[in-house]
């Protein structure tokens, strides 16, 4: 009888050795897959129930980068999640540079891009006449560019060199189609500032949206203005768009991409507020829109009368006002980043 107890408790105490080594086993198991300590705080924060392999999955290759002091593990590569929406702009000849300095700078100074999970990306040309140099793109990514370097586009049957030179390179703008990785995409010229929130550009409908355009004898065109327009990434738009260019219906010789946008998406366009594309020509020949709605403004488009630097426009010429309005910008801009004794202020 005793044996038999024995035996019995042998076999109890066996039996809990084994419970005990199943929970250890599986208790370090999970505790490793959930220990994410080593992940940037971006893929932490994505949300409890993605685990690592999820979270790099979802994380394209090209968006990692080394950061030795984080000191992360796996030779210091770590990842980084590609943000929702993009904010773009392009400068595709070098004298352009510090006009996108400035719109990085406003847009950052009026939107909190972290809380939007939107990041500035740059559309710049290295090669060619008048290209981006080196120096300026140092510049471009100290302001907070994100460069994205593309060469000039060709199109089937097309003479580039027909279109307007101040407008050759603007078709090199539809490149922002094929970049997928964002869900909306949010382009503004070079040639803006910005002066409030641009938070609702990313939830407008359809698949593009842009304000009218504004002319010295049309206060609103029945055409919008492709210096800032809010639209949907599509390879397949992208594909359909360079074959389109060269159809003599969509593009005439002489244009550059806003006659051809407004040709391709003719009635698929939405429409955008003023306040979105403050058309400095407004300002001599429509005064009392432009006196009406400047507090509301929130990109003003320096269209026609583009700030120089040594030839600041004072009381007297046309647009004065909003001159000196861009050039107490530039002043703070270049004090910020320290650039008052390398780059001129542009008025």
């Amino acid at each position: 009888m005793d044996g038999s107890k024995r035996q019995g408790r042998l076999a109890g105490l066996a039996g809990l050795v084994v419970i005990l080594v199943c929970f250890f086993v599986f208790y370090n198991d999970n505790a490793a897959k959930s220990d994410q300590s080593w992940l940037p705080p971006e893929i932490r924060a994505l949300d409890d129930s993605l685990t690592i392999e999820t979270a790099l999955n979802n994380t394209k290759l090209s968006e990692l980068y080394s950061s030795k002091q984080f000191g992360y593990p796996h030779n210091n590569i770590v990842t980084r999640r590609t943000p929702r929406y993009a904010i773009s702009s392009s400068v595709m000849t070098a004298r352009f540079t510090q006009y996108a300095m400035m719109l990085g700078y406003t847009l950052q100074k009026h939107n909190d891009l972290k809380a939007l999970d939107a990041e500035l990306i740059l559309l710049v040309r290295t090669e060619g006449k008048d290209a981006v140099t080196p120096q300026n793109i140092t510049r471009l990514e100290s302001v907070g560019w994100k460069i994205m370097v593309a060469k000039d586009l060709d199109f089937e049957g097309v003479d580039k060199d027909k279109i307007r030179p101040y407008h050759r390179y603007n078709l090199n703008k539809l490149y922002l189609w094929s970049y997928t990785q964002y869900e909306r995409i949010v382009f503004i010229d070079a040639d803006t500032l910005c002066k409030g929130s641009i938070a609702e550009l990313f939830t407008m409908p359809g698949e593009i949206a842009g304000s009218p355009d504004v002319w010295w004898d049309i206060l609103t065109d029945t055409r919008f203005n492709s210096g800032v327009i809010t639209f949907r990434p599509s390879m397949e738009e992208f594909l359909n768009m360079v074959k389109a260019v060269s159809d003599p219906n969509m593009h005439k010789p002489n244009d550059a991409d806003q006659a051809f946008l407004n040709a391709y998406f003719r009635f698929r366009f939405h429409s955008l507020p003023y306040k979105y594309n403050f058309n400095i020509v407004m300002y001599q020949h429509h005064r009392n829109v432009w006196d009406k709605f400047w507090n509301e403004a929130v990109i003003v488009h320096f269209t026609t009368k583009k700030p120089m630097p040594d030839k600041h426009c004072r009381k007297g010429c046309n647009e004065w006002e909003p001159s000196e309005w861009y050039s107490m910008l530039c002043k703070e801009m270049l004090a910020f980043y320290g650039y008052e004794n390398e780059l001129p202020v542009l008025g």
